[in-house]
């Protein structure tokens, strides 16, 4: 091409004459002309040399080689543009010419108008092949050179293409290998395939799920799948195009930093344990020394013991907050009506505000039925209650209210994702300062406070935490600096019926008994104490410190035991177990299980007819023996 701007032509024309009359034509047209050359090896020669625009070519030419031949080569070799010129327009001809894949096809004798307009027509469409050859080869680049597994199915999930990632990801050698395996076999679970489907039909695509997969036989990974359905004009599906990310590292390091950063809240829970409980002990041990001396000098100690009374309070509230944060607090769930929890509570509420804090409650939730632990979402709801107040200073306003909210798909909030599903759910609302955003990822970590020391241990929100997700409930927290704060709880609604019946307390004038009680507990200063209440209540205990001293006592003085109390954490044999054998010689034998730490998954106690958790008063202590007792005596008369 002698100019960039003008298209170039090569005249390949045996007869002379009609070749230099087409070179008119094109000068006329503003072409540069190359030629005319009157065969076809000259042609080919030409074309490598001069690299024309578009060739124009007679199918009948000097040598051994026709046009059609020639359009061929150039085709396929140069990618050159090639409109044929005969007089003869016979059947053979035309299919010859049509496996050359010629850009057009005059016949001889033609008028000037025809030969520019299929000119035009055969550069407009050596142009946009160019362009589309060249917007391929830049997809396939993307395609091949993706880090992801990229893949395409047919209707049916049968792979038709997928790049060097797919292969590699999948354990695969080649394209050919892989080609026709089904995409429903790198599943690890089934049901997962299953949604992929069900959402590529019924939304077109999948967006940012994550899968286990099968790589190989000896491997799986977590993959994060972005993948969209082609229909045809009938709606049927016939073909999915997607990728998968392997996130399997990722997920790694996201453990490693679960692990760390509970590591450092570890620490930080240490710590302010080893505070609060030091505190504890001293006031606990002061009092302890100053009883003592008055008793010495013949003084009342009433003050003192209760000092001690208020202090160990203290310490069984801090480790029930404690137990609350890591999950592991036994819950005695029950259908809750919500509304009423919240009508109920809300004078106890009032008396922890200052008087500058209005309450507002709204009770709207039209299915309010939960399963959850009353006193422990009371105590959430109190914990909310005092963090707004905190929060607003002397005065602000504070809402909690009950509703109900259906999630159609799941939700993805700040706190985690939140199935769907038919909600309960309570909103506790303030004016306050809000929650900066540097801030919120902390809240819910133990011992961490933004208050004064004087003013929180940093337990109260990590205690509505742990409580919440015990509940198997969800927490959403939205916040702007100078606007307050939202706590939004979601609890499963439930179908079950709230119970009415109300358990009769016993009279402690009745807690008394004569019945024979063997007692397991390993730790001597509990043993004791747990001994010398029950014998001022007119019980005889037979003492042992643990499971195996137990089974011993009972093997010889099996017929006068009325009732085994055992710790749950005992060395070599849980009380959970020493239960069961004590039922396999006696199964009609009552049993209460005591524990200060038991694990969730271990708080329905098929075998012991009662739980009583560690700390628990004397008057507890009784009341559950008592209780024990008598159902087993009613039980026994009845049969």
């Amino acid at each position: 091409m002698s100019d960039d701007s003008v298209s170039s032509i090569l005249i390949v024309e045996d007869e002379s004459i009609v070749g230099l009359d087409i070179k008119q034509h094109l000068l006329r047209f503003g072409y540069n002309v190359i030629g005319p050359v009157a065969s076809a090896e000259d042609a080919i020669v030409m074309v490598e040399k001069q690299l024309p625009d578009l060739v124009l070519m007679d199918i009948r030419l000097q040598g051994e080689m026709d046009g059609v031949e020639a359009s061929g080569i150039i085709r396929q070799k140069y990618h050159k543009p090639v409109i044929l010129l005969t007089a003869y327009a016979d059947d053979n001809t035309v299919n010859r010419a049509k496996k050359s894949n010629p850009f057009g096809y005059i016949l001889k004798p033609f008028n000037e108008r025809e030969l520019r307009t299929t000119i035009e027509m055969a550069m407009y469409r050596h142009s946009m092949e160019l362009q589309l050859e060249e917007s391929e080869k830049r997809y396939r680049s993307l395609f091949e050179g993706d880090l992801s597994g990229d893949f395409i199915t047919d209707g049916e999930g049968f792979l038709v293409d997928c790049n060097p990632a797919f292969l590699s990801l999948f354990g695969f050698e080649s394209l050919n290998e892989a080609k026709g395996k089904n995409i429903n076999s790198i599943f690890v679970h089934h049901e997962q395939a299953d949604y992929m489907w069900q959402r590529i039909r019924e939304k077109g695509i999948l967006k940012l799920q994550e899968f286990e997969v099968i790589c190989t036989e000896n491997r799986t990974a977590m993959v994060l799948a972005n993948i969209s359905g082609n229909f045809d004009i009938d709606g049927r599906l016939v073909s999915l195009h997607g990728y998968f990310m392997d996130t399997t590292e990722i997920k790694s390091l996201e453990e490693q930093l679960r692990q760390a950063q509970k590591m450092e809240a570890i620490g930080r829970m240490a710590g302010g344990i080893a505070h609060d409980f030091n505190n504890l002990l001293t006031v606990i041990l002061g009092y302890v020394t100053l009883g003592k001396e008055k008793y010495k000098d013949g003084e009342a100690v009433e003050s003192e013991l209760e000092g001690i009374r208020t202090a160990a309070g203290k310490a069984t509230t801090l480790t029930r907050q404690l137990l609350a944060f890591s999950r592991q607090q036994v819950l005695n769930p029950e259908v809750v009506n919500i509304n009423s929890l919240i009508i109920d509570l809300e004078k106890m509420v009032r008396r922890v505000l200052p008087e500058g804090i209005n309450l507002a409650t709204f009770t709207t939730a039209v299915n309010p039925g939960i399963f959850v632990d009353p006193g422990q979402i009371e105590q959430v709801l109190l914990n909310l209650a005092v963090n707004a107040r905190d929060a607003m200073g002397q005065g602000g306003a504070l809402s909690i209210e009950s509703s109900n909210r259906e999630l159609y798909e799941d939700y993805i909030s700040a706190m985690g994702t939140i199935p769907k599903g038919q909600y309960c759910t309570v909103m506790v609302s303030d004016s306050g300062e809000g929650i900066p955003d540097d801030i919120m990822p902390l809240i819910f970590e133990p011992f961490f406070t933004t208050k004064s020391p004087e003013k929180g241990t940093g337990l109260g929100l990590s205690t509505v935490y742990g409580i919440v997700k015990q509940s198997k409930g969800y927490i959403e927290v939205t916040s702007r600096k100078g606007k307050g704060t939202v706590f939004t709880l979601y609890f499963p609604v439930t179908d079950k019926k709230a119970s009415e019946e109300i358990l009769p307390i016993p009279d402690m004038a009745l807690l008394n008994g004569n019945e024979k009680i063997l007692l397991a507990e390993d730790d001597n200063s509990v043993r004791r104490v747990i001994v010398n209440i029950l014998k001022r209540a007119g019980y005889t205990v037979l003492e042992a410190q643990n499971a195996g001293e137990a089974l011993l006592i009972f093997e010889e003085k099996e017929a006068e035991v009325d009732l085994i109390l055992t710790d749950y954490m005992m060395p070599h044999m849980t009380g959970e177990k020493l239960i069961k054998r004590f039922h396999k010689k006696n199964p009609d034998l009552p049993s209460i299980l005591m524990s200060g730490y038991l694990k969730r998954e271990n708080k329905i106690l098929p075998d012991a007819d009662a739980f009583l958790p560690k700390p628990f008063q004397p008057e507890e202590l009784l009341r559950v023996v008592r209780s024990v007792l008598d159902n087993a005596s009613i039980i026994r008369n009845q049969h």
